[in-house]
């Protein structure tokens, strides 16, 4: 997933539910304006989960190729032994 399909995703998000959207930016506004330490370290948080998030997507790939590719494997394997 690239930047340009999130930012699509987003914003086709927005348009499906721009209220909700809206009440969701005015809380944060409120977070942030309320408590900015505060706000500071669910910034952080949410960073973090996202790039857990992303490496977790990135291994996920790596390892349905190499799933894929044994299966291949042990399909050859066994049609040689038959």
């Amino acid at each position: 997933m690239n930047v340009d399909n999130l930012f699509n995703f987003a914003l086709n998000f927005f348009h499906q539910y721009p209220i909700p959207v809206a009440l969701g930016a005015l809380v944060l506004c409120f977070i942030v304006i309320k408590s900015l330490k505060a706000s500071f370290k669910l910034a952080i948080l949410l960073l973090v989960l996202a790039a857990f998030f992303y490496a977790i997507s990135l291994f996920s790939g790596v390892l349905s190729t190499g799933t894929k590719n044994a299966d291949q494997m042990i399909q050859k394997s066994r049609n040689v032994i038959d």
